[in-house]
């Protein structure tokens, strides 16, 4: 009978378990099924029929929980230009995560590199920017957030 207890209590533990892992990854369906839901070539042209709130939620998983970081979303939403410039400091206002201020500034990095938006020359914009990254508690986050910003300031 000891036996049967332990399977028991095996089996119990295992449903347990499989029950977090599956409530845990239906958390991001929407952003998997996007990004896995077809051909890589074609991820970038997926994400563009989305709203921006949406590509932002897909951008935020593809280069935050999959290896290596899928960079190439930020473009549909830099490609929007100055139409994502509030959304994106909403974001950044909203959000104190040093993750966020790195994901933004990528995105204002393509943009200003894009030509999509002349990020470098909205000095309210570029302040803000700068004010962020001098709050980035992590010294690692605030070094590759100052290359980025650095990399907009320079950006032809």
């Amino acid at each position: 009978m000891v036996g049967s207890g332990a399977r028991k209590m095996r089996v119990r533990l295992i449903t347990y378990l499989g029950c977090i892992v599956l409530l845990g990854c239906s958390a991001h369906k929407f952003e998997r099924n996007v990004i896995f839901g077809g051909p890589p070539g074609t991820r970038v042209e997926r994400v563009r029929q989305y709203s921006l709130g949406d590509q932002f939620k897909i951008f935020r998983y593809g280069v935050e929980s999959v290896e290596p970081p899928l960079m190439g979303l930020a473009d549909p939403i830099a490609e929007r230009g100055v139409s994502a410039v509030p959304f994106l400091l909403n974001q950044l206002n909203s959000n104190p995560d040093d993750a966020i201020t790195e994901d933004v500034l990528l995105i204002f990095e393509r943009m200003a590199f894009s030509k999509s938006y002349d990020v470098k020359s909205d000095a309210p914009l570029m302040a803000t920017l700068e004010a962020r990254i001098f709050a980035v508690k992590d010294d690692e986050w605030r070094k590759i957030c100052s290359k980025q910003f650095e990399r907009i300031r320079h950006a032809p």
